[in-house]
């Protein structure tokens, strides 16, 4: 008599049921979509309950594969931990920590950071995942992730909020841009001026938004988008800025754009960690925590 469940099928169920498809699913995992299908199948089976359901072209988890889901969750994490503490020296920090990034601070932030805490603590494995601010202070909550970078939003009663650094919307804008060789601009300019723009669902946006309705400013949106990146290399060819941290140049420097100051009020935001309020208790956490309070004002301050 066969297990009903083995390590492969928790790697496909998760890989699936995160990507909402069996043919993405099996792309993540560098196997054959058929596979992939059979394999749930044959779990479903096993297990004697469905634990995916379709809706058009997307799939979605019943009930069951909702409690399936979280429990495969803490499984291949402890199997983790106790592979990492197998392979560690006696005495070094072990396990593995789970980052969640907010896309402006990725490129401009996790390099460096990674690069200060890996060589440190050699028996962690760390885990970087962009996210979005809202979906990021979830994940902490639910236990998906052990620590945030991001926002200071302060919406959770759930979660301990840490200061790193404060920063300022600035406009970012080309080099080639009329505005770029001045030294500040008054916020009111902004009126109908060309800008790009992320979607309403970005933090950062809701953020923009209420600035300008502070300045009593409305620009003229000529596009949303919804990745940093693509929007930053957009507004050379379409002669626009964004409003945006001064932050989201840094490591971006080959792109060749400008943060110009803008004269207003409220344009301050605070960048910090998030992590759930009881995780003391978590050394990696801990550890990681005390190095972001050291590096990050120095990667600001260059």
């Amino acid at each position: 008599m066969h297990d009903p469940v083995e390590i492969r099928h928790l790697r496909y169920f998760l890989a699936v049921a995160e990507a909402g498809s069996f043919s993405r699913g099996a792309d993540r995992l560098g196997i054959s979509q058929p596979s992939v299908s059979q394999q749930m199948r044959d779990l479903e089976t096993d297990l004697r309950v469905r634990l995916f359901e379709r809706r058009g072209k997307r799939i979605l988890l019943t009930p069951s594969g909702l409690i399936f889901q979280e429990h495969a969750h803490a499984i291949l994490s402890q199997l983790e931990n106790c592979l990492q503490e197998l392979s560690s020296e006696p005495g070094q920090l072990r396990g593995v920590l789970r980052l969640g990034v907010v896309p402006i601070l990725n490129v401009s932030l996790v390099p460096q950071l990674m690069g200060v805490f890996a060589p440190a603590h050699p028996g962690i494995s760390l885990i970087v995942e962009e996210i979005s601010s809202t979906e990021n202070e979830t994940a902490l909550e639910e236990g998906r992730m052990d620590v945030g970078l991001g926002f200071l939003t302060r919406h959770s009663p759930n979660l301990r909020y840490e200061r790193l650094c404060t920063d300022e919307f600035a406009l970012i804008i080309s080099a080639a841009h009329p505005w770029a060789k001045r030294r500040v601009i008054p916020f009111s300019e902004l009126h109908q001026q060309r800008l790009l723009q992320l979607p309403d669902t970005f933090v950062m946006r809701r953020m923009t938004d209420e600035i300008c309705r502070n300045h009593q400013v409305r620009p003229r949106t000529v596009a949303e988008i919804n990745a940093i990146e693509t929007l930053l290399r957009s507004l050379a060819p379409l002669q626009a800025g964004a409003l945006m941290p001064k932050i989201a140049l840094r490591g971006r420097e080959s792109l060749k754009l400008r943060a110009v100051p803008l004269r207003g009020k409220k344009l301050g935001l605070e960048i910090g960690l998030l992590r759930l309020r009881d995780s003391a208790a978590n050394v990696a956490v801990a550890e990681f925590t005390n190095l972001a309070k050291s590096v990050v004002p120095k990667i600001i301050s260059k």
